[in-house]
């Protein structure tokens, strides 16, 4: 290919920036293209060495910057000079502590190498979009990066030998196969999380909302108008219980589609050590109610009972249990149980699908389950699959479920 070919071809590819698509479904498309692009492009050495080398000490600097406190402080001062490039002595001058100026240095290179950062002069830096998301802890995509180091990364270096260990068997019950307490000693997931709700629960929890803040809002896939039009709340029943539900993303999300419903009827529950956290700022009228999901559900003859992300950290059997608990507060003819989860497709799964299915598995023994396993499970359950919500931007689906 001719020179002059070769940098056209490199200046059009970088003129390409996300304000050119009409919607988000159009860029998701061209950076799952850009992605084949790579592909192709790479040699089997350049891959390797980005997966194995490159990554690794790439997710270290932006922690150690994390760490220290200076992405927050770069995003304070970017709302201020938008766009401005900063010297690494400004960015010591942000640090909450101290960090040699060198160390400081190798790291900025390396993120500027890797398109993190911009290198405009020496020592100088300007930051991107995503370096600015990790100063902003409304979008929580810090903690990404934060329940990376503290969960995912450790266990999936420990997951193949893990998995040799047990002779490659799928680990789809912890209690007799757990890549985590493997790497513990001991501790599942969820209680080292319960342990320490200030570090790794945190980071958990952050996660799943940056996750929530990604997705697409389950009110968006599933029709909520005949939810709420059929419900009954003069009986002074719940309409809305949200188990599990972290931090109450979706319940305020169904708040913000009905801004009329009354005080009471929203029921947000979790463990104790996450119900006490403040961290969205919920609306007053949100109630939240501190609950244990394996044992009789409270908030009896509610509308509708919702699970988000709950049910694919369980294996089955589990799974079974919690459903159990709704199948006992239902008020037949009128409760509903609506579960927005990924329904996996036989052919052609997502990377977010895929990764989210492995995760699951390296950490909690979880897995994302298809339409047919679904019907299986909640069958056991005592229930029936009555419609599946689907929507074509969206990774996960709105099943409803009603007695069988």
């Amino acid at each position: 290919m001719l020179l002059s070919q070769s940098n056209n071809i490199v200046q059009s590819l970088d003129t390409i920036h996300p304000v050119q698509f009409s919607n988000d479904a159009e860029r998701f498309a061209a950076k799952e293209s850009a992605r084949r692009l790579l592909q192709r492009l790479e040699t089997p050495f350049e891959q390797g060495w980005r997966l194995s080398f490159e990554t690794p000490v790439l997710i270290a600097g932006v922690q150690m910057i994390l760490d220290l406190g200076i992405w927050k402080k770069w995003t304070e001062n970017d709302k201020q000079n938008p766009g401005q490039a900063v010297t690494i002595h400004q960015l010591i001058k942000w640090a909450n502590a101290n960090v040699d100026e060198n160390l400081l240095r190798r790291f900025l290179k390396h993120l500027a190498g890797l398109y993190i950062l911009e290198e405009t002069d020496v020592d100088t830096f300007k930051p991107t979009p995503y370096s600015l998301s990790l100063g902003d802890t409304v979008s929580h995509t810090d903690q990404i990066t934060q329940c990376g180091t503290d969960h995912t990364i450790p266990t999936g270096i420990n997951l193949p030998r893990f998995l040799q260990k047990y002779d490659h068997q799928e680990p789809v019950d912890k209690a007799k196969l757990d890549n985590y307490t493997d790497m513990t000693g001991g501790t599942d997931f969820f209680a080292t999380c319960a342990s320490d709700p200030v570090g790794k629960g945190s980071s958990f929890i952050g996660l799943m909302t940056a996750l929530r803040n990604h997705k697409m809002p389950w009110t968006e896939v599933y029709d909520t108008t005949e939810l709420v039009a059929g419900a009954d709340l003069k009986a002074g029943n719940p309409l809305f219980v949200d188990i599990g539900g972290a931090h109450g993303l979706d319940t305020a999300r169904l708040l913000e589609k009905h801004p009329d419903l009354p005080s009471d009827v929203l029921i947000l529950q979790d463990t104790p050590e996450v119900v006490a956290m403040n961290v969205e700022n919920l609306d007053p009228r949100i109630k939240k109610q501190a609950y244990d999901f394996f044992t009789p559900q409270p908030q009896l003859h509610s509308r509708a009972y919702f699970f988000h992300a709950v049910p694919h950290d369980w294996p089955d059997a589990d799974c079974v249990r919690m459903f159990s608990n709704v199948k006992t507060a239902f008020k037949p003819g009128y409760s509903k149980l609506l579960i927005y989860e990924v329904v996996l497709p036989k052919k052609g799964a997502t990377s977010l699908m895929t990764t989210l299915d492995l995760q699951l598995m390296n950490c909690t023994s979880g897995l994302e389950r298809t339409e047919e396993h679904w019907g299986r499970l909640l069958e056991e359950a005592g229930f029936k699959i009555v419609g599946i919500s689907k929507h074509p931007r969206a990774v996960e689906s709105v099943i409803e479920a009603d007695l069988a």
